[in-house]
């Protein structure tokens, strides 16, 4: 296991030949810690003139942490825009799903009609439509990272549409969503379209 001091190094070592008004510009490490499931060096660094001497001028941005795997030294980068925590849930759920894709879908089947009358309204829609959203492929609603498919399940069951997410080889046709589904009107809006997607491959 690669101590503090050796991960730091290979972020420094990263740095090295960076140049500000042709000379070479000086890194220090303001953070290291161990990420939470203990397999990977959270670092960030930043210029000595930022970080020591309070020239903020002088700050490098666009860099949230630099990621030093424990057993092997790898060296990853996660952007300003995306928190660590983020970054490896998203790492560890594609590593878990292989060469498949996570799926949403209904937890329930078309006989249950209390689920069923709940649905339609809530998507304002015919039966013969809702009906199509429980059958067969059309039961894949909504593909995309998994905590995305999280939030969107945990919207779903507050308005009383229960769910589960599962892998597919391929969830052919289900809607692609990310952090643009953060309510449920737009998370609705996507079945909605997957939908329209099903009445329209039966034309």
């Amino acid at each position: 296991m690669l101590s503090a001091q050796q991960a730091s190094a290979i972020v420094l070592d990263l740095h090295k030949g960076f140049l500000r008004d042709g000379q070479p510009e000086r890194f220090v490490i303001y953070y290291c810690e161990l990420s939470s499931n203990g397999d990977y060096w959270v670092i960030r660094c930043n210029s000595e003139d930022c970080i020591v001497h309070g020239k903020t001028e002088y700050c490098y941005v666009g860099v949230n942490a630099h990621l030093v795997e424990v057993k092997t030294g790898r060296l990853e980068t996660v952007v300003s825009s995306m928190s660590i925590e983020e970054y490896l849930q998203d790492k560890g759920d594609l590593e878990a799903a292989a060469s498949k894709s996570y799926v949403l879908e209904p937890s329930f089947s078309k006989e249950s009609k209390a689920e069923v009358i709940n649905l339609r309204q809530k998507l304002a829609s015919s039966y013969t439509d809702t009906f199509a959203l429980l059958l067969g492929a059309g039961r894949h609603w909504l593909t995309g990272k998994r905590r995305h498919l999280e939030h969107a399940q945990r919207l779903l069951a507050i308005e009383g549409i229960a769910s589960e997410i599962g892998l597919q080889s391929n969830p052919k046709d289900a809607i692609t969503v990310g952090p643009e589904t953060w309510h449920i009107d737009a998370v609705l809006r996507a079945i909605h379209k997957r939908q329209i997607n099903l009445r329209e491959s039966d034309r």
